[in-house]
């Protein structure tokens, strides 16, 4: 036994606090009573934090990596954040060389092959590749390789002429693996591939050419390349500012020797050439697509600063297609050129190749219009490898649907943000809404149906994240057990489906345009947690869905 401090009451060995005045008497008996509860604080906070400081380790040494050094699978995941350990390096990775990356689970049967420019390196030229590595419309259905070929970008036509061989190998290593091969290229990196494919094209028909699903080049040069006429460049170029005008140089000799082929190509002089161009078309550019940026004062420059383009890639933009255009050129308002505009007011800093770099930096877009960010763009013209004919035509009917669709909606989702009264041209919607509120006085009706339309199309525009991956479930893409389907399950359409909007949305079947399934699930979600008062609704999202 031992005395209370303060009322000098007996206290029990073993206790902690006086039973007379309730003081605490050992604050190590104290502690050591606690003592589990304080383990389970110290392993939550350790379950919430070690995992980056991980990956962030890992980063770090990747970093002290020299060139060339070979680059374990842990830290390749830590260095890409990615959390999916179903990811490995198919082949060795080299630091600044190839990263090949398969998933062990989904084993997909088509690559994707990511040819760097002028900028970054072979990776982080490409902004946070994570983005695409998590999107269950990627991973699904493609491996990834990212190779950069620095010398052939910043050598002498040789070193040109060097890196378009090694291409050349690379994309022949992986069509004795893969059913297809799609290839993503940026700036030079498109100009090499052009070149690659050209080199193949010449061998006719003793090579041929490579089973090409789709060619997709960002801001590639087809007339012309400004690098010298910007100094600011110098930083892309990794402080190339001596190299500046001789890498111009290399780069404005190597354009003109693949504008020259490209046209003896597409123009035959006998029948063998015929041949050699018939197969070029079929299997090259019936499959190539284009996307450009307004002011972007890299690549294929006019005299005024405008945008232009070769003449052969014109034509090439005039062939027939049922998806997707096969040149667009985005308006800078819509690749956060007003953003940045702002930026450079305020710091008094040009950035000459914003328009050129930010087009590809996935993760980094959040300026952008949702139709312009990479992977929309990039899906759009890619889509879902084709296992068939028919399924090819199917894809391209679907593609052009969705896309309609989301046109549609994201004018008509503009107009109610505009004017929230125009929602109600939809008649059950608007039934739905008179119905709810004809009891409200009309000096208050008028705002509290502008409100409660503007709510309701945001509940659209959440859900419509979860209608595409229902929409995957569907096509057999996806497993009902998917973790993403799980998560939305768990935490987000009871939090949507159990709010005032959307118990009353589901109460008015204003949900009757998604799939029985997808129903199912949102009435589930509704009857897992109480009704709260609201719901924290996005309003800058959008919604790829049908007109109602």
């Amino acid at each position: 036994m031992m005395n209370c401090p303060a009322c000098h009451s007996e206290v029990h060995d073993r206790s902690y606090r006086c039973t007379a005045c309730h003081r605490v008497t050992s604050y190590p008996r104290l502690c050591w009573r606690y003592r589990y509860f304080a383990l389970v604080i110290v392993a939550l906070i350790g379950y919430w934090t070690i995992p980056g400081l991980v990956r962030r380790w890992f980063a770090r040494d990747f970093n002290k990596l020299p060139l060339g050094a070979l680059v374990s699978d842990q830290m390749t995941l830590g260095w890409l954040g990615l959390k999916d350990k179903g990811w490995f390096c198919e082949e060795p990775h080299y630091k600044g060389s190839v990263l090949h990356l398969r998933h062990n689970v989904f084993q997909a049967k088509d690559v994707i092959v990511f040819v760097r420019g002028f900028t970054g390196n072979y990776v982080d030229t490409w902004g946070k590749p994570k983005v695409l590595l998590d999107d269950p419309r990627f991973n699904r259905n493609y491996d990834f390789v990212f190779c950069g070929f620095e010398k052939a970008l910043y050598g002498d036509v040789a070193a040109f002429d060097e890196g378009a061989a090694k291409l050349d190998g690379l994309l022949s290593r992986l069509e004795n693996n893969y059913k297809t091969i799609t290839i993503v290229a940026h700036g030079k990196g498109a100009l090499l591939t052009m070149r690659t494919l050209l080199n193949r094209a010449k061998d006719f028909p003793k090579k041929q050419p490579y089973k090409i699903h789709k060619v997709v080049m960002f801001s590639p040069p087809t007339e012309n390349v400004s690098l010298s006429r910007h100094t600011e460049l110098v930083k892309l170029l990794g402080g190339r500012l001596a190299d500046l005008a001789r890498i111009q140089a290399s780069t404005d000799s190597e354009l003109g020797r693949v504008k020259e082929d490209l046209k003896g190509l597409l123009n035959p002089q006998d029948p063998p050439g015929q041949e050699r161009m018939e197969a070029f078309t079929r299997d090259v550019t019936d499959h190539l697509y284009i996307i450009n940026a307004e002011r972007d004062e890299v690549v294929d420059v006019g005299p005024n600063g405008e945008k232009t383009v070769s003449e052969a890639v014109r034509k090439l933009s005039e062939l027939p297609t049922i998806g997707p255009p096969r040149l667009v050129t985005l308006r800078y308002s819509e690749i956060g050129g007003t953003e940045e505009d702002a930026r450079e007011a305020k710091t008094g800093v040009k950035n000459p190749a914003y328009a050129h770099v930010s087009l590809i930096k996935m993760g980094e877009q959040k300026n952008f219009s949702f139709f312009d960010r990479f992977e929309q763009l990039l899906f759009d013209r890619i889509g879902v490898p084709p296992r068939s004919l028919s399924a090819n035509v199917e894809q391209i009917r679907q593609s052009t649907f969705d896309r309609i669709n989301a046109t549609i909606f994201e004018m008509n989702r503009f107009v109610v943000d505009k004017n929230p009264m125009v929602g109600l041209c939809w008649r059950n919607i608007s039934d739905a809404v008179n119905a709810k509120l004809q009891n409200v006085p009309e000096p208050q009706r008028q705002k509290q149906t502008e409100e409660l339309v503007r709510q309701i199309y945001y509940v659209y525009i959440v859900l419509d994240q979860y209608a595409q991956l229902d929409e995957l479930r569907n096509r057999g893409y996806m497993s009902a057990d998917d973790a993403k389907i799980i998560e939305w399950k768990r935490s987000t359409l009871p939090n949507l489906m159990g709010s005032e909007v959307g118990k009353w949305m589901l109460d008015s079947n204003l949900m009757e345009y998604y799939s029985e399934q997808m129903n199912k699930d949102l009435h589930e979600a509704a009857t897992r947690i109480p009704t709260s008062p609201s719901a924290s609704l996005p309003g800058g999202e959008r919604k790829t869905g049908e007109q109602r």
